[in-house]
């Protein structure tokens, strides 16, 4: 499938290729108020900064636990109980499958923005 180039505005900027868009000449300035309000407020580097390429993000590391957690505290107890047909595993698994996908990657959230140390 080709990309169609949409009226008034040429390919390059339509294709969603990065290397297709010419250089962007603001580029550099936005960079250089970035740094001035990096200087001025460190915590608005913080908020801005793009993740780093290498190692877990903060969403990547928020699903692992999710998923770690639910499996642990929601899947392996609810299937002890079924199996063995004890009622508090039961209701514990069926809890962390309920609680757990949606607590886990909030409580995730909640310590990271706290202990997170701000960036260069």
């Amino acid at each position: 499938m080709e990309p169609h180039e949409e009226p008034g505005r040429p390919l390059e900027e339509t294709s969603g290729n990065p290397a297709d868009r010419s250089p962007d000449p603001d580029d550099e300035r936005f960079a250089g108020i970035v740094a001035h309000l990096a200087h001025e407020d460190p915590q608005f580097v913080r908020r801005v900064s793009a993740p780093r390429a290498v190692g877990l993000g903060v969403g990547d590391l928020m699903i692992v636990v999710g998923l770690v957690a639910t499996v642990l505290f929601g899947v392996v107890p609810l299937g002890i109980g079924l199996h063995a047909g004890a009622v508090p595993l039961l209701v514990v698994g069926a809890l962390g499958c309920l609680l757990l996908p949606a607590g886990a990657p909030l409580a995730v959230r909640a310590i990271l923005r706290r202990t997170r140390p701000l960036m260069p």
